[in-house]
């Protein structure tokens, strides 16, 4: 008898998690922010919100340097979030213990986000904050290739990001005039997008593709975080570009 209470009581337990989730995926679909009892839409960014509960869903796969991490996003909001006032160690605690599904997040940022560009910086910011140790697990990785599936980017974008962090991680800098190493070649030319034996036209043609999207002018008029990650981002495509011209 006792164990049938003990089981019923855990399906009640169950059932309001998931009607909460449905309820919560269901507020994010429509734009709102209804399960952070911490966000006030009048005084506060939703795109920070949705920065506060993608960075909970991504410490909760690796928080063995749960401190780092969370300096990390203090740092990262109050750079890029400059003029808004946030309560961001409560919305922050409210994610890790109720957080909002991958697919609603992303189908909101699929309807705020229609440039692709836009898009991957959501990804910049994501893969920064699991490198913060230093590298990445299996399920931050996971959870990198499932974000960059629902945010509807292509596998090269996501190789591409990830040799950026490869490249700020790994790598050590190379004399200026001398030969990089392989690991060099190799990281730069998933970055530019090319084989590790592209031709320099090749090289080119990808770097001039890449400037587009991801030059800093092309962010003049967008918020003060996108332009910063963009010119972050610039620079590291500048960076792999000559790695391979010095090939």
């Amino acid at each position: 008898m006792v164990g049938f209470i003990v089981f019923c009581a855990w399906i009640v337990l169950i059932s309001t998690k998931i009607v909460i989730n449905i309820r919560n995926d269901k507020a994010w679909d429509a734009g709102l922010f209804q399960g952070s009892e911490s966000y006030n839409e009048k005084n506060n960014d939703p795109m920070l919100e949705t920065y506060i509960k993608l960075g909970a869903l991504m410490v909760s796969k690796d928080t063995s340097a749960y401190g780092d991490k969370v300096l990390y996003l203090n740092s990262y909001f109050s750079k890029n979030f400059p003029d808004t006032h946030y309560h961001f160690g409560r919305s922050f605690t409210d994610a890790l213990k109720d957080p909002t599904s991958p697919q609603a997040i992303s189908k909101w940022l699929r309807r705020k986000m229609p440039q692709t560009e836009r898009r991957v910086q959501v990804m910049y910011f994501l893969a920064g904050l699991s490198t913060v140790d230093g590298s990445m697990n299996e399920r931050e990785i996971e959870l990198l290739k499932e974000m960059n599936t629902l945010l509807e980017l292509s596998p090269a974008d996501f190789e591409r990001i990830i040799a950026m962090y490869s490249q700020k991680h790994e790598q050590k800098p190379t004399p200026p005039n001398s030969k990089p190493r392989l690991s060099e070649i190799q990281i730069a030319s998933k970055i530019m997008g090319v084989s590790e034996h592209a031709s320099k036209d090749e090289i080119k043609k990808a770097y001039r593709h890449l400037v587009k999207l991801h030059h800093p002018d092309c962010f003049a008029t967008e918020s003060i975080e996108q332009q910063a990650i963009a010119a972050e981002k610039f620079r590291e495509i500048q960076r792999a570009y000559e790695v391979l011209e010095r090939k």
